[in-house]
């Protein structure tokens, strides 16, 4: 059975038992003498013995010893006897000390026999309080069968209300546990979005800093340039065309255009042209999302752009990027040296006989087999002009797609194709089909084609790209 101190209520129920038993032993026994039951006798005899030696002893003391008869031995005799009379006063105290020890001797060996007899009596005395020790015992022996089955239920009970006790502890154990983890989870994920939060804060911010860093010293930069480069204040440098009002791009860009990541993204369509190329050029590289997605590839690729902004963010991110116009830089650039040329979100800022002589340069500086890709904002998408196109103010004009490829052909580049991007649909909401019974089958079908053609053609892919091939 288990101790009863793991359990109050069995505890106390075990004393309430106990002190029955002990209030029925105290009932029923008489006092228990702190006397043994036997002694051993106590030596009576060897004291007797030595009382009685000492007392033929006791005369001798003072006395002459006898000797045998002769003149001699008489003399002798005489002398001695004659001493003994001398010393008598030294003898005598001894004489009477001797009386009274054996006297002594006498008395004790009689309180000893006198002792013994006193506890042979008590012994006897003793013999029925044993017999009634016995008969206890005996009842202890017999204790009812109802209190041993009652000592047996306790200690189910016990067993069983500790089982139930542990099992409890477990489970709130369990429950304590998986409340600390969600806890645990609540609070990691809360300093997750903390961090998180704070950090794109901070990230803003410093961007921000940066910005304004670049603004100054591209500013900077384009007061010292004014007087070195040709041309008047106010004009495109290489056409002549007035320039476009003062906007900081990089902020337009990252208001409206998107992240650099969902701008890789979108580019990454182009992978598949440009993938094995040797000598690839970004014409408007911008922040050099393309760039990205070319190093990522092992092509060997640089960018031209004229916004000191833009050039540093390239140079940030380790890219090759020149700062130049780009017509002057394409001079600059020997005749099919190039197998790539790539040009995003461009040529809608230009007159058309600007991005017209730039198809034909960039042509020029194709090998044979080198691929151009063109892209911008699609016209026939009516989206654009209620939601992108005008938010520019350094766009000209939009550009149809068939113009463009045209200009691809006449400057000779083969197997041209178009690529319609970004669908409309995917963020603005489209003419539904109709799914009524009233108009009869046919009607219906030719209704709903119609809305189909309608949003493909008017609200498709607000961007497309003309790529074409250099002849072999």
């Amino acid at each position: 059975m288990l101790p009863a101190d793991t359990n109050p209520d069995l505890s106390a129920r075990l004393g309430a038992v106990r002190e029955q038993i002990r209030k029925r032993l105290s009932e029923a026994a008489p006092p228990v003498p702190e006397v043994p039951a036997s002694l051993p006798p106590l030596p009576v005899e060897r004291l007797q013995e030595a009382a009685a030696a000492a007392r033929s002893l006791a005369p001798a003391i003072g006395t002459v010893n006898p000797r045998p008869g002769g003149l001699l031995n008489t003399a002798v005799q005489s002398i001695k006897q004659a001493a003994a009379r001398l010393l008598d006063w030294q003898v005598r105290p001894q004489r009477e000390f001797n009386r009274a020890a054996v006297e002594c001797f006498t008395k004790t060996a009689e309180l000893l026999e006198a002792t013994n007899r006193n506890l042979a009596m008590l012994a006897a005395s003793f013999e029925p309080f044993a017999r009634r020790c016995q008969d206890l015992a005996g009842e202890l022996d017999r204790i009812p069968e109802r209190e041993s089955r009652q000592m047996i239920q306790l200690s189910q009970e016990t067993e069983e209300q500790l089982t139930r006790q542990r099992l409890a502890r477990e489970e709130m154990r369990q429950e304590l546990e998986e409340k600390l983890k969600q806890q645990r989870w609540a609070h990691e994920g809360m300093l997750y979005r903390q961090e998180r939060e704070l950090g794109e804060k901070l990230r803003h911010e410093f961007e921000e800093q940066l910005r304004i860093l670049r603004q100054r010293v591209a500013a900077q930069a384009k007061a010292g340039e004014v007087s070195a480069v040709a041309g008047p204040v106010g004009e495109d440098r290489t056409s002549g065309v007035a320039a476009a009002p003062v906007v900081d791009y990089f902020q337009f860009e990252r208001s409206f255009r998107g992240s650099e990541e969902e701008v890789r993204a979108r580019q990454s369509f182009y992978t598949p042209f440009f993938r094995g190329r040797k000598s690839v050029l970004d014409i408007a590289c911008g922040r050099g999302e393309f760039l990205e997605l070319l190093r990522d590839l092992q092509v060997p690729a640089r960018g031209v752009d004229l916004d000191a902004d833009m050039v540093g963010r390239c140079r940030e991110k380790d890219l090759s990027v020149v700062r130049a116009d780009v017509f002057a830089h394409l001079a600059e650039i020997p005749d099919g040296s190039l197998d790539g040329i790539f040009s995003a979100q461009f040529v809608e800022h230009l007159p058309a006989e600007a991005y017209a002589r730039l198809i034909v340069e960039s042509a020029r500086k194709l090998a044979p087999g080198g691929v151009l890709a063109i892209e911008t904002p699609n016209p026939e998408c009516l989206a654009i002009f209620s939601q992108t196109f005008y938010l520019d103010p350094t766009h000209v004009r939009p550009i149809p797609h068939s113009q463009l490829r045209f200009l691809f052909a006449e400057a000779g580049l083969t197997n041209i194709t178009a690529h319609f991007l970004a669908a409309a649909g995917a963020t603005l909401p489209l003419i539904p089909p109709l799914t009524s019974r009233v108009l009869e089958a046919d009607l219906l079908r030719t209704w709903n084609d119609s809305v189909a053609r309608f949003n493909e053609t008017f609200f498709g892919g607000m961007d497309y790209a003309v790529i074409g091939f250099r002849a072999a």
